[in-house]
């Protein structure tokens, strides 16, 4: 990798006024321009995270810590291993959770602008790059809640560099860090198989078949292996469920939709905020001419992870945070390209990209913390965030009323289950997912809620009839609550018992 940065003294007349004059700052004030705005993003999420309430996914991933394991059904463990040393010193809230991914997505920012500055030679567009990052929304979200997605974002980058260090110079020592990337990588997310393909087709097409094939790159797969080797060793106890999970996400329906596959790409495009998807697809298709080998290694995983994401997208529409690999890559790389080009036109495009994203972040933000506005009743964009804390309490009050010995919480949903079982945490009460769905849930429920009496939580969006669906010697509707917001309901929650469940109904 070329690490060297142009001289304090040169000043290039490609660039607008604005990034000339940063060009010519002496490069620590470059430096300390580009460290006090990732300071300032760090402040302000460390700010807004106790504000509002855990989301599905970072509810789910908590309990990994919570429910110690060598994997899961869903992902492999890192990211309950990354919320286990927190949780035991100091227990939880909303705030502990979102320390992790808070700091992890620093290091991102950081590695991003290390990243462009080596291949644009100047600290000031990997300023701009930076800048463009901290302006995505999801990647502001992932910046915020823990997903297995975070670890391969603040990998990726490292990876390039080892990646070429051992094409610079074969020591062993690269290798070591190769096998240890790609282990940390597998500990994180299914997906990090990805990895392999481009890194093969990077020395293949680079004719250096003696690293490819060499005794060091088996020491590096050794490392990776023996690293992955909790996960395998727990798919092998489980019959490989998480295999048959993950191939269900990737090929769900039997028929290919295209509906789907456009749909998935117009969440993204809203996701990561619609200039910077144009930015980062201008930087992938710029990519294909470049003669830079950062870039092009970039372009391989970038390509890889896209085409996989945009195959799978015709079986099941894809999350928006899934190929957050690729637009990490290419939004930086679109704002080094849109400098490069010599367009003035291209840099006021990306000006006001950047601009129109960070505003709207930092109003999202606002937001967030303040609640100002009020949306129709059951239209709230809060209602997965709020009201857990109060949902949760009154039914363990409910339960507490009960004499019975064998009672629980059962909820129908498992995006309820996760949410209710962290909120339920201070009460140490049991939580039951009953649904037909064969998921996480089912390994940590070590007890069969048959013969309890079960506290059904129904909500305006997750509802089930109790008496219908269930076996219950009786059921019982006990309270009916609003989950209200500056005046408008964001949810209404059902409390109904079902003494003695029985199990579902033929």
């Amino acid at each position: 990798m070329v690490h060297a940065i142009p001289s304090p003294e040169t000043v290039d007349t490609r660039y607008p006024s604005s990034v000339m004059e940063m060009k010519s700052l002496p490069l620590e004030k470059t430096d300390a321009v580009a460290f006090g705005m990732i300071a300032l993003f760090t402040i302000i999420r460390l700010a807004v995270a106790p504000a509002f309430g855990l989301g599905v996914d970072e509810a789910h991933y908590f309990l990994y810590a919570k429910y110690l394991d060598l994997s899961y059904v869903d992902h492999p463990p890192l990211v309950g291993w990354a919320h286990l040393l927190l949780y035991r010193l100091f227990g939880t809230n909303e705030l502990l959770v979102r320390i992790p991914p808070i700091f992890l997505f620093a290091l991102v920012s950081f590695l991003c602008y290390r990243f462009i500055t080596a291949v644009a030679g100047s600290k000031s567009i990997a300023v701009l790059a930076v800048a463009a990052l901290n302006g995505s929304f999801i990647l502001n979200a992932m910046s915020l809640m823990l997903l297995p997605d975070c670890f391969l974002l603040a990998l990726i980058f490292p990876l390039v560099i080892v990646i070429k260090k051992i094409e610079e110079t074969g020591q062993w020592k690269y290798f070591v860090c190769l096998g240890m990337i790609l282990g940390t990588a597998g500990l994180a997310k299914y997906t990090a198989i990805l990895f392999v393909l481009p890194l093969c087709i990077y020395y293949i097409l680079k004719k250096r078949y003696s690293l490819l094939f060499s005794g060091r790159m088996v020491l590096a797969a050794v490392i990776a292996l023996a690293m992955v080797s909790p996960v395998l060793y727990w798919n092998i106890q489980h019959d490989f469920v998480s295999i048959s999970y993950q191939t269900g996400h990737v090929l769900g329906p039997s028929k290919p939709s295209i509906g789907s596959f456009f749909t998935s790409l117009l969440v993204q495009f809203g996701a990561y905020s619609p200039f910077l998807f144009i930015v980062a697809f201008y930087g992938f298709f710029r990519s294909f001419k470049a003669k830079n080998d950062d870039i092009r290694l970039s372009l391989l995983f970038g390509a890889t992870i896209l085409v996989f994401f945009l195959y799978s997208s015709l079986y099941e529409r894809t999350l928006p945070h899934w190929p957050s690999l690729f637009y990490l890559l290419f939004i930086p790389i679109g704002v080094h390209f849109l400098m490069a080009d010599g367009s003035q036109r291209k840099r006021k495009f990306l000006y006001f990209s950047i601009a129109f994203s960070l505003t709207a972040t930092l109003f999202l933000y606002a937001e967030l913390q303040a609640k100002w506005f009020s949306f129709p009743d059951y239209k709230s964009p809060f209602r997965d965030i709020y009201g857990l804390p109060s949902i949760a309490g009154d039914a363990n009050a409910i339960l507490r009323e009960n004499s019975n010995s064998k009672k629980a919480i059962a909820v129908t949903n498992w995006t309820m289950g996760s949410r209710v079982i962290y909120y339920s945490l201070p009460y140490r009460q049991d939580v039951f997912v009953i649904d037909h769905r064969k998921d996480q849930f089912d390994f940590w429920e070590k007890e069969s809620p048959t013969g309890y009496d079960l506290l059904f939580i129904n909500t305006h969006f997750h509802q089930e009839d109790v008496a219908q669906s269930f076996k219950c010697q009786s059921t019982e509707p006990v309270k009916t609550k609003d989950i209200l917001l500056n005046g408008t309901k964001v949810d209404t929650v059902e409390y109904v018992w079902c003494r003695n469940f029985q199990g579902f109904k033929e």
